[in-house]
């Protein structure tokens, strides 16, 4: 599930062009403070949305990664989209320069409204100073065990099970092999709490940053992060084998699919079913025929798990992978996905509301 920190935020502008604030006076730093500093300043002045090759990062991370920083995607379409950026602190230890800085702006009532607190590690070697993602350098306090396909990094306190490790690796073997792609190695971090992950990653803080600590996901390239469900977080898996295959898929598609084969927020498709229908059935005023317009029922089921999961259990029962995999590749925009549910399943978008209200029900009492 691109999930948990795919948040809707609307920022007017994508230029960073813009002048950085700091919490402290940066006149009584020394020389390679300043030098550390200028390399992210002149980072976040490149339009790093972009993601193109960058003279400030590192050469091995750019080499390894089309997305070099980790941080970028957190949110949605960004982490960097125009909010205003203010350095915190600065601290050295060795060659490492770790760098805090928080995105955020003030509402009309002067309140602060912040969306992330990150951070940047910046090292120096042979007087080079270039930047490094806080992952790289955070992990290697964790321990890591290589099963198959996949790298497992976890705490020092975590027992590894090495059975569901092992679960896991013949997942992607039959996943990959059902959607005729070839299975790559994967990155795998797993804890409890996912938050402490995302420190891991260097992330302090993220807008949405509470509730219960329900199993909570990501996946971005070859990594995947899991909080909850150990070593068998198969939904994120999935999307780490499968969506960098099937480029010319919809969001609701892929997230769809994983949900109908793996769950979601560690509750099966079944599970999600149960509870649309019963919500569904006290707000018949929902109008499913705009399904993808959409959010969330509560904060473990949303309208693209539930409601995608069940398009794909429907087409999956018509025509089996062979039919799921040309759905899963049938297009991205809205007019796309509509227009496959209508080929494969043959209903219309004027009559999702019934047959979906129609199949919840006979789902949800199977």
């Amino acid at each position: 599930m691109k999930l948990v920190l795919f948040l809707l935020i609307v920022v007017n502008t994508f230029t960073y062009g813009q002048s950085i604030s700091y919490n402290f006076d940066t006149n009584n730093l020394n020389t390679d403070y300043h030098e550390a500093l200028s390399v992210l300043e002149d980072y976040l002045n490149s339009n790093p949305q972009n993601q193109e090759k960058n003279t400030y990062w590192n050469t091995a991370v750019q080499q390894e990664n089309i997305t070099f920083d980790f941080l970028e995607n957190e949110f949605e379409p960004s982490l960097y989209m125009g909010y205003p950026i203010h350095i915190l602190s600065i601290k050295k230890k060795e060659n490492h320069y770790t760098i805090k800085v928080q995105f955020s702006y003030c509402n009309p009532d002067n309140s602060p409204n912040i969306l992330a607190i990150v951070n940047y590690v910046v090292i120096e070697q042979n007087g080079t100073f270039k930047l490094y993602n806080a992952l790289t350098i955070n992990r290697k306090k964790w321990d890591c065990t290589t099963v198959g396909f996949v790298d497992f990094y976890y705490p020092k306190s975590h027992k590894f099970n090495h059975e569901k490790a092992l679960k896991l690796n013949e997942f992607i073997i039959s996943t990959c092999k059902n959607f005729n792609v070839t299975p790559n190695t994967i990155e795998y971090y797993l804890d409890e709490d996912f938050d402490n992950i995302q420190q891991l990653k260097g992330i302090d803080y993220y807008l949405g940053m509470n509730g219960d600590n329900t199993p909570k996901g990501k996946a971005s390239g070859n990594k995947v992060y899991c909080g909850g469900l150990g070593e068998y977080y198969t939904h994120e898996v999935f999307h780490a084998l499968i969506d960098h295959n099937y480029t010319n898929s919809h969001f609701w598609a892929s997230e769809g699919i994983a949900t109908f084969l793996c769950g979601s927020r560690g509750q099966s498709l079944s599970w999600h079913i149960t509870q649309a229908n019963t919500y569904f059935k006290l707000h018949k005023d929902i109008d499913l025929n705009e399904i993808l317009t959409l959010k969330n029922i509560d904060n473990i089921t949303s309208y693209h798990y539930v409601i995608g999961g069940l398009i794909a259990k429907k087409i999956f029962e018509k025509g089996g992978w062979k039919l799921l995999s040309q759905f899963l590749n049938s297009g991205k925009t809205n007019t796309d996905y509509y227009k496959a549910i209508n080929t494969y399943l043959g209903i219309k978008k004027e009559n999702l509301n019934i047959y979906l209200r129609q199949q919840l029900d006979i789902e949800a009492n199977i």
